[in-house]
């Protein structure tokens, strides 16, 4: 769960890799991802469900955990799923995973979101998590663990926020948080740096 995750990842020493990078040619894992991308581009409809399917969940956590309320996120989802879908005859494979083009374009529509709202002198939405069709110990478990994220992010800058989600929610490597984020390796590995050592503080209660 993502609370536990982040709490083992927070008490790791200050000097340990928090991830092993990979630095080799592309996986076999992003080059059968890059082929069902190029059975999506051919407009095969399987191809387009499967990557809908598999993104869909995936941009709506990301997203839930940035805003703070269900119905926002479930409209950025959509929006981004379609951008991508129209977007994904213009993708050109360069080695990174076809998720951090995904993401890259979540972010970009989650800056657009808040430039609109500080335009209208709106505030950050960060109702609770509203009723899920789950068990109520699993729904008890997703709001505990997601609240408990929330809690911790608020504390960080936004491109903190962003490089720790990506990297220890969603496990990009920090090539692929750099794609996103339109920053480079050095950079990446500086905000998590100090995002961990924030994160360090706050769930010490040194946050104030």
């Amino acid at each position: 769960m993502y609370a536990k995750a982040l709490s083992g990842l927070i008490d790791k020493p200050r000097d340990a890799p928090a991830s092993a990078e990979a630095e080799s040619a592309p996986s076999d894992d992003i080059l059968r991802e890059w082929e069902l991308v190029q059975r999506a581009q051919a407009l095969e409809d399987s191809a387009l469900a499967s990557l809908y399917s598999t993104f869909y969940p995936r941009i709506y956590s990301y997203a839930f955990l940035h805003l703070g309320d269900v119905q926002t996120a479930e409209d950025l989802t959509s929006e981004v799923m379609l951008k991508v879908l129209e977007s994904i005859k213009k993708y050109r494979f360069k080695g990174l995973p076809f998720s951090a083009w995904v993401f890259r374009i979540a972010r970009n529509k989650l800056i657009d979101l808040h430039r609109r709202r500080k335009r209208r002198g709106e505030i950050d939405l960060t109702q609770p998590l509203a009723t899920m069709q789950a068990s109520p110990q699993v729904m008890a478990e997703r709001a505990l663990d997601r609240g408990q994220i929330q809690l911790a992010l608020k504390h960080l800058t936004e491109e903190q926020r962003q490089v720790i989600v990506l990297k220890f929610v969603e496990g990009f490597d920090n090539a692929s948080v750099a794609r996103v984020l339109g920053r480079s390796e050095g950079a990446i590995k500086s905000l998590q740096h100090r995002a961990l050592n924030s994160l360090r503080r706050i769930m010490s209660g040194g946050a104030r």
